[in-house]
């Protein structure tokens, strides 16, 4: 099991460390050992069923009303990736390598998964309703998401396309109005390296945002970056009613709250500037 440490800076600019553990190592490791011979006889079918089996338990793992990571399958040809909006990106780290994020390869079929977890040890603890240090506040519906990795390989991240449902809160020159797409990003996500293992990157206490299904969302936008928001509270809106998605912040009061009730919480934070719980 590795261990890094990283300091990196909170959307509140205070620094905070990074622990980072990975279940299989993700060095640098020997090319052959890696490789699958013809002889190992490692299908794609038992691939496919440690997929599944990673996966559900990946599920457990996760908030309860979380959906399952985005993947970036790198066995499959690749499209070009428009990287005008990628400096913000430098700061961030989930990798637990040197040498950043890499294929571990898979030497044996129970080696074909692993999980990395990164814990954040944040100044103080997260506000639930982060209405003050968010430059927006939107009801949003994801359309499409993908997994990345960063161009210093240090980063996997999941990419969403969202939809504006409603606006609570944005900055006049934002862009941000009903109808109008934006691009919101997590932490974390799924990977499929050209050898077949699959590593799946997630944060402590967070969950992902699931595509076709509505969410509050409080946004910032990371320093240097010109159409990127990251996503710093999530919560589900269900059956007219709201599911925290991450379990950091002390969220238990929303659960299951109706929405009505929580927008009056929100946009009463919203009017007063402040980060409330």
């Amino acid at each position: 099991m590795n261990h890094l440490m990283r300091s990196i800076h909170s959307r509140h600019g205070q620094a905070f460390t990074c622990l980072v553990l990975v279940c299989c190592a993700l060095g640098a490791l020997d090319a052959a050992a890696n490789r699958i011979l013809p002889g190992d006889k490692i299908s794609e079918q038992q691939l496919q069923e440690a997929y599944a089996k990673h996966f559900a338990k990946i599920q457990q793992v996760l908030p309860p009303h979380s959906a399952l990571p985005p993947l970036l399958d790198l066995t499959k040809p690749r499209t070009e990736e428009d990287d005008r909006d990628r400096v913000w990106e430098k700061p961030y780290t989930l990798s637990a390598s040197p040498g950043g994020i890499d294929d571990p390869g898979v030497p044996r079929l129970s080696e074909a998964t692993s999980t990395g977890t990164t814990f954040f040890d944040h100044v103080g603890r997260p506000a639930a309703l982060p209405a003050k240090s968010c430059e927006a506040v939107i009801i949003g519906e994801p359309i499409r998401a993908e997994a990345r990795i960063s161009s210093n390989r240090e980063l996997v991240y999941s990419r969403f396309l969202v939809k504006v449902v409603n606006v609570w809160k944005c900055k006049k020159k934002s862009g941000i109005h009903n109808g109008a797409d934006l691009i919101a990003v997590q932490l974390g996500g799924s990977v499929r390296f050209p050898s077949g293992h699959l590593t799946t990157f997630v944060v402590a206490s967070s969950g992902f945002v699931g595509v076709g299904k509505q969410y509050i969302l409080f946004l910032w936008r990371p320093p240097r970056s010109s159409q990127t928001y990251m996503v710093a509270e999530p919560y589900l809106v269900e059956g007219g009613l709201v599911f925290p998605v991450r379990t950091e912040a002390d969220v238990s009061a929303y659960e299951g709250m109706p929405l009505d009730k929580f927008e009056a919480r929100v946009k009463a934070a919203i009017a007063a500037e402040v980060d409330a719980n």
